[in-house]
């Protein structure tokens, strides 16, 4: 049985690597979490290539999400703002505090901001992931021959000459994403290198050194040796002897800094702030922790700031966590002093060096890029998943009442949680009641309804906040006010420690979206079982005089969807470890927005009919709109929103497992799309959270558009012919 947590704090290279391996030799009995700011980590190795236009985005992205549900690993995508080292708590801005067992560090460094000036009027090289956006930008605004501008690289390292060799090239190619197309206009700038010693490439052989600097010669690019740098401002650099740079964009290559919350933590640092670590990557101060890429210095053998090292301690620390998990002696660190080092030189020509001997030439290139691409398959090919431990049956678990959680843990969950209060419901939390005790307002109606699911996600905060709004939706669909939620909590079998952890962070999730549409969390129930599933039954009121219901639309009455489609789909290449992170990002945005808000929309535009779209599928759902023959739908089937990715997936033959049982839906259309169109998958994908169909009048659909952005027309609704189908799919 699974009893203790491992958390990575950081998607760096080395823990893409040890995820990899965690994927074919997991560590016994332990559950893996990684804990990263994005759901993508770049490949710093071919930034040069991507900066240079050789590469797109993609090509240089791990998709940590991708990678961890191959791995069997959660994924939380959130950003790390301390750690409680004694209670052995990583805080996470916008979610409960994660708790570990053992913790290893990985979240590389931040840009240097000891140059005065640097954070306000400087581009910083560090974290990759900044980089291209501001690259972008730099294209979007490029300067042509008619107005030249200055542009500098400081730092004369590999990564700063590489970085202004691809720039340079990419400039000498036009390739910007502008709309120059003369040569008049055609973008321009001059280049500068900056550095404060006396040559580029300190350390590198002399041979290599006079390639790179014919490459930077070529390339016409200015170098200013022993220009050490003072200060930065909006004009240009100043250095320390008073020479002036005027310049119009500076970018930062040089040694990046450590961040702060690790020395405030409490943890060891060694020079620069970085976590001390051991001969096992192990902190000096902290046993449980570790440490491993450019956030850490081993104290007794440092290295320089390079991937290189960062991909080779990758295997070293999987085996010292296995270690350190059974009780076992770690094993010291080996890395080589010696290694390739590849330079691309802006074009498609490279050099490198291996000791003394340097390579130059296009095939170097090759081989660089070869290299290169084969690290990123790592990441693409399919991994062996991550064997998952079954349960500890030696000990039966109990069914019936003997499957309830215990009555300690259910306390110190419940204590801690958010509530909202009304003076009209009673909820059995605090004082343990056998039921909750709700005053109905006089004159209104109440209504119930009852939804769930098995957990989707790993992240079990996220996803108990989509099962509130998702619960909740049917009563929003109705215009009606939900007054309380009942919560039945099904958690996996688990080691008590784990199924501790795991039903705070649910119920946190569950009780802050509960406060947040103003609803009293008024009790429930709690068992184990062999998967984690979630249910709410709620409460609400409504005038019975202003209640919507799902028919009553007229002819001449618009469709109006409030949410894109598509969260089935991605939802089911997810599972698979398919769904790029881009459309996973999309997926939670959606589930994440409460229907609450469409609902106050369309209360002062009094709609004739209103439904949600959940599992049936907008198909389903909007021919539970249609009451009589007398009445038909048509569907622009290009109207319908769709999340970003979600197409995609559907034309590469993902889908739900529910789409074959909504399949016969079909027979009551005529669809006028072609047989291969993703758009009829997209008809028929069942969503979770998803948002509202509603009729209502065209002129009052500006109104709603208005107050409302997400809101799209998708349809209309006419009288019925003797032959026409009850719903029609157009293709305009």
């Amino acid at each position: 049985m699974i009893e203790r947590d491992l958390v990575l704090l950081g998607g760096g290279h080395t823990h893409a690597l040890l995820i990899r391996k965690l994927a074919m030799q997991p560590i016994p009995n332990v559950r893996v979490t990684l804990i990263s700011d994005g759901g993508t980590t770049p490949y710093s190795g071919m930034l040069p290539g991507l900066i240079a236009g050789h590469y797109d985005l993609d090509d240089i992205l791990i998709d940590l999400n991708q990678l961890c549900r191959k791995a069997n690993v959660r994924f939380i995508p959130g950003r790390v703002v301390g750690l409680n080292l004694s209670e052995k708590h990583v805080q996470v801005d916008g979610w409960p505090d994660i708790r570990f067992d053992r913790l290893s560090i990985d979240t590389g460094a931040t840009p240097s901001t000891a140059i005065p000036g640097s954070t306000e009027h400087a581009v910083g090289v560090k974290p990759v992931s900044g980089l291209y956006e501001r690259w972008q930008n730099l294209m979007t605004h490029a300067p042509t021959s008619s107005e030249p501008q200055h542009w500098a690289v400081v730092g004369a390292g590999a990564g700063g000459v590489e970085l202004v060799l691809a720039m340079a090239h990419r400039f000498a190619t036009g390739d910007t994403g502008t709309t120059a197309k003369s040569t008049a206009s055609k973008p321009s700038a001059d280049w500068h290198l900056v550095f404060s010693g006396d040559s580029i490439l300190p350390g590198y052989p002399k041979r290599l050194q006079r390639i790179a600097q014919r490459a930077l010669d070529n390339a016409q690019i200015t170098c200013h040796a022993q220009f050490r740098v003072q200060q930065i401002d909006a004009e240009g650099i100043q250095a320390e002897d008073g020479r002036y740079l005027r310049l119009q964009q500076t970018l930062l290559c040089t040694p990046a800094g450590a961040p702060q919350w690790p020395a405030d933590a409490g943890l060891d640092t060694a020079r620069g702030g970085f976590i001390a670590v051991n001969e096992y990557l192990q902190s000096t101060s902290h046993p449980e922790v570790f440490a491993a890429g450019d956030v850490a210095e081993m104290v007794n053998d440092p290295r320089p700031k390079a991937g290189v090292y960062a991909v080779r301690q990758a295997r070293f620390l999987h085996e010292n966590l296995r270690r350190a998990f059974a009780g076992e002696p770690l094993q010291p660190i080996r890395l080589q002093r010696q290694f390739l080092s590849l330079l691309a030189l802006g074009g498609k020509t490279a050099v490198g060096r291996r000791g003394p001997i340097t390579l130059h030439g296009d095939w170097v290139w090759r081989w660089k890029d070869r290299i290169d691409r084969d690290f990123m398959a790592l990441f693409t090919h399919r991994m062996k998943a991550m064997a998952m431990t079954a349960p500890d049956m030696s000990a039966p678990h109990c069914a019936g009442c003997g499957s309830k959680l215990g009555p300690e843990l259910l306390a110190d969950t419940l204590h801690r949680l958010p509530v909202h209060k009304s003076v009209h419901v009673s909820p059995a939390l605090s004082q343990a009641e056998d039921a909750a005790n709700w005053q109905p307002t006089p004159g209104a109606i109440s209504l119930q309804s009852m939804d769930g699911f098995r957990a989707f996600s790993t992240d079990l905060y996220r996803f108990g906040k989509v099962s509130v709004l998702h619960a909740l939706s049917d009563l929003y669909a109705m215009g009606a006010k939900p007054v309380l939620a009942q919560v039945w909590a099904n958690m996996a079998f688990a080691h008590p420690r784990l199924q501790e952890r795991d039903f705070a962070v649910l119920m946190q999730g569950i009780a802050e979206q509960l406060v947040e549409e103003a609803t009293v969390l008024a009790g429930g129930h709690s068992t184990e079982g062999a998967e984690t599933h979630l249910s709410l039954s709620v409460t609400g009121e409504a005038d019975a005089a202003a209640l919507w219901r799902k028919q009553g639309a007229q002819p001449g009455d618009v469709l109006v969807l409030t949410k894109p489609l598509g969260t089935g789909v991605i939802l089911a290449a997810d599972m698979s470890g398919q769904a790029p992170w881009s459309a996973m990002q999309a997926a939670w945005c959606s589930m994440l927005q409460s229907n609450r808000i469409a609902m106050t929309r369309l209360q002062s535009i009094h709609p004739h009919a209103v439904t949600d779209v959940t599992g049936f599928g907008l198909l389903g759902h909007a021919l539970e709109m249609l009451s009589d023959d007398t009445l038909a739908l048509q569907l622009d089937g290009h109207a319908i929103p769709a999340l970003p990715g979600a197409l995609e997936l559907l034309q590469a033959g993902h889908a739900s497992s529910l789409v074959p049982q909504l399949m016969p839906l079909l027979n009551r259309c005529s669809l006028d799309l072609p047989a291969n169109d993703p758009r009829i998958g997209l008809l028929l994908d069942p969503q979770t959270s998803g948002g509202l169909l509603v009729a209502l009048p065209s002129e009052a659909t500006q109104q709603l558009v208005q107050q409302l952005p997400s809101a799209q027309i998708i349809g209309r609704f006419v009288a019925r012919a003797a032959d026409q189908a009850a719903l029609v799919v157009s293709s305009s």
